[in-house]
């Protein structure tokens, strides 16, 4: 999925919402407005962290968040597929972004950790 439809398919499915459930509890969805506030609230500490990562962390950490779940960082196809060095510059920046709670591991792979983090990439048109 390409950034622009993951972007689409997220923002679409965050709409305000307001349901009562039996007890007339009112249920709340995060709306557009918030997640507006949000980006623009972290958009300095999000360029901060961006421009602070080492270029092949950078690289990686953009190819990580275009696939929106990447698995076999350090496979051929990968790398080539992101313009990214080798092997083992790969999981070098892999080890560095793991180490900073950049990415995280789960179930074989590999995703940016704060999902507002890969939106404010894609505001920005980085992704």
């Amino acid at each position: 999925m390409r950034a622009w439809e993951k972007f689409i398919a997220l923002v679409s499915s965050l709409h305000l919402e307001i349901s009562f459930d039996m007890n007339g509890v009112p249920t709340w969805s995060v709306g557009l407005g918030a997640i507006d506030y949000i980006l623009r609230l972290s958009s300095d500490t999000y360029e901060s962290l961006y421009y602070q990562m080492p270029e092949k962390q950078r690289m990686l950490f953009l190819a990580i968040a275009k696939e929106g779940k990447a698995t076999t960082v350090t496979g051929g196809q990968f790398i080539k597929k992101h313009k990214l060095n080798s092997a083992s510059s790969v999981s070098s920046a892999l080890k560095g972004l793991l180490d900073k709670d950049l990415i995280t591991l789960d179930k074989n792979a590999y995703s940016v950790y704060d999902q507002f983090f890969s939106l404010w990439l894609t505001f920005k048109g980085m992704i």
